[in-house]
């Protein structure tokens, strides 16, 4: 296998040396079109430098076979020598150095390979040639015309080939109809405007090359950098045919036009292929995040819940534990039995209306509104605070006005904001005490306030108070607040620390009387 693969290359290299083989120059054979070197690079760009001995026979035998060189073997070994060794030298430099990806994955490596064939070519095109001059073969007064040549030939060949050969090494899959028709058409493009380039009289002033800007750009960004070495590979050979019944010296400027335009497309082609891969990463990220973040509220819509069912749940299960002790010490005690389970039943309705209130907030950010008096509100929070506050001998107060103007809440919503920061209130007192809940209507808006008489709120804890997971309670969450602060801002409210202190601590909440305010819910 590898001894037909090198038998494949050399006579690649000696096929592509006899086709462009056209328009020599001096003794030494000098074409303005040189591909050879465009397929050896690559070679070594993939290989590595143990093909330069075969990019060395293959240099040899094509100097041999198709450019029949006028001069001793020494001076074409030692100048074919000198040629392969700069270019696998350019070749270890791409692969290690700058570490080059072999598949032109961005702009910066296809900045870095014109940079080295730039280079590669400005050191072999007068190195080759001052051999053949000190062996008498060049004239010295020739010196400068043959490097130029050589040097376009050469660049023109890698620019050219060696994308070419790095892109489709692997035998690509046909395009969709659409795309090979488009395809297609840029190729007649490029016809065309090489038929105008040099179908009119006046092309021997070089004004209308221009002409060939269009399809090149158009092939570059619509395909990025494998439209634009297409592009620059078909406009190439159609230069070449035309090249065969042209003067030398058109030849070799048309060819520098050539080469600028070629760097230019290439450079394009890059740019946008390098584009819109990183569109394709920064979609495929943001699918990504979009994903981590519905997890993310997955997981929230979870603490949330096992937070907001711990009341209801454990009252449910006091109500039914009192039943039961009820009925075991007394059987006949139905009536109060009977009274404990209805609660049980109660609190289990409200862990369901929890749910469902938490369900329709955190999949759509609203909720289901209804006006609701706020006197009304305050006291079903207390009722469902009441039980525990008296056991702990703590004394609730209420300084509400019946006649308080309705609000448009969830009545769920609310009632667990209330009933949060009672709780806490009530945590931070531990026995005794006094929690006062307080309401009324100010500047277009209902105020509420929950005071305690607790020892307040240290100033760690005050820093990072409505930031989830952070509590200062051994067997708390840290979500109380939060949930409560986005519940309260998604009825287009504030929630807010008003005040804390030896004397206690009181939260503040407001809700517009207007029915129409959403806000932003966070939590």
């Amino acid at each position: 296998m590898k001894l037909a693969l090198a038998a494949a290359f050399l006579a690649a290299y000696v096929v592509l040396d006899r086709i462009s083989f056209i328009h020599s120059f001096s003794a030494i054979n000098i074409t303005p079109w040189n591909p050879p070197p465009g397929l050896g690079l690559a070679v070594l760009i993939l290989a590595g430098p143990r093909m330069a001995p075969l990019f060395f026979m293959a240099a040899l035998a094509a100097d041999l076979t198709v450019r029949d060189l006028p001069a001793p073997l020494w001076a074409s070994v030692a100048g074919d020598a000198v040629f392969v060794a700069i270019y696998a030298a350019g070749a270890l430099f791409l692969r290690r150095t700058v570490r080059m990806d072999p598949q032109l994955g961005g702009l910066r490596d296809v900045l870095w390979l014109l940079a080295v064939a730039v280079v590669g070519a400005a050191v072999v095109a007068p190195s080759y040639v001052a051999l053949f001059t000190l062996g008498g073969i060049v004239p010295p007064d020739a010196f400068l015309s043959a490097a130029s040549r050589y040097w376009i030939g050469d660049m023109i060949g890698i620019a050219v080939l060696t994308p070419a050969i790095l892109l489709f090494r692997h035998m690509p899959r046909l395009p969709p109809r659409r795309i090979l028709g488009e395809m297609m058409l840029q190729g007649c493009a490029i016809a065309g405007a090489l038929w105008l380039v040099f179908g009119l009289e006046a092309t021997a002033n070089f004004q209308f090359f221009y002409l060939l800007f269009p399809p090149l750009i158009w092939a570059a960004a619509r395909f990025g950098l494998k439209g634009a070495v297409l592009g620059n590979m078909a406009a190439q050979l159609g230069l070449i045919v035309v090249f065969r019944a042209e003067d030398t010296d058109i030849v070799t400027t048309f060819q520098f036009l050539m080469l600028a335009l070629a760097m230019a497309t290439l450079v394009l082609g890059a740019a946008i292929s390098e584009r819109r891969r990183v569109q394709t990463a920064l979609h495929a990220r943001q699918e990504e995040l979009a994903q981590m973040s519905r997890l993310s509220m997955a997981g929230e819509m979870a603490a949330a819940l096992a937070h907001e069912l711990n009341q209801p749940l454990l009252a449910a299960i006091a109500f039914t534990r009192a039943a039961q002790r009820l009925l075991a010490a007394d059987p006949s005690e139905t009536t109060k039995a009977r009274g404990a389970m209805d609660r049980a039943v109660a609190e289990s309705q409200r862990a369901g209306d929890i749910i469902r209130s938490l369900r329709e907030f955190i999949g759509t950010g609203r909720a289901a509104r209804e006006p609701a008096s706020v006197a009304a509100l305050v006291n079903d929070a207390m009722g469902l605070t009441a039980p525990e506050c008296a056991r702990r001998g703590i004394r609730l107060v209420t300084q509400v006005d019946k006649l308080l103007p309705a609000v448009h809440v969830d009545r769920v919503q609310l009632q667990q904001v209330l009933v949060n920061l009672i709780r806490n209130g009530m945590d931070a007192m531990g026995q005794g005490g006094e929690i006062a809940v307080a309401a009324w209507a100010k500047s277009g808006q209902m105020e509420f306030q929950v005071a305690d008489t607790g020892p307040g709120l240290s100033d760690e804890v005050a820093v990072h108070l409505f930031e989830p997971f952070n509590t200062s309670k051994a067997t708390g969450m840290g979500l109380g607040l939060a949930i409560s602060r986005s519940f309260v801002e998604a009825h287009g409210g504030k929630l807010w620390l008003d005040r804390t202190g030896p004397g206690g601590a009181a939260f503040r909440f407001t809700l517009p009387l207007s029915g129409d305010t959403q806000g932003e819910p966070r939590l």
